[in-house]
């Protein structure tokens, strides 16, 4: 999962380079790539690598809370018997 997130992240973020830079976005490209001007905006990239960011960002969080909530279960308990002779 960590792998295809990253993945994803960097596919995304190449895309939103090049159409930011003007790869894809250039209206004298031939080819597939005037294909893509007309169809493919620099919005869109932008909105894509939003939600792959917001995916990871919850991911990243899940793994956190799992991680502290193992670390938690590990700790010894307090026991019970130190209050009672404190009585």
């Amino acid at each position: 999962m960590t792998v295809t997130l990253l993945g994803a992240e960097q596919i995304v973020g190449t895309l939103a380079a090049k159409a930011l830079s003007g790869g894809i976005g250039n209206p004298l490209a031939a080819g597939v790539g005037a294909i893509a001007s007309q169809t493919l905006q620099p919005l869109d990239i932008l909105v894509v690598q939003a939600n792959t960011n917001t995916l990871l960002s919850h991911f990243v969080s899940l793994v956190g809370c799992l991680f502290l909530n193992r670390s938690v279960e590990r700790l010894d308990p307090p026991s019970v018997e130190g209050d009672e002779r404190e009585r």
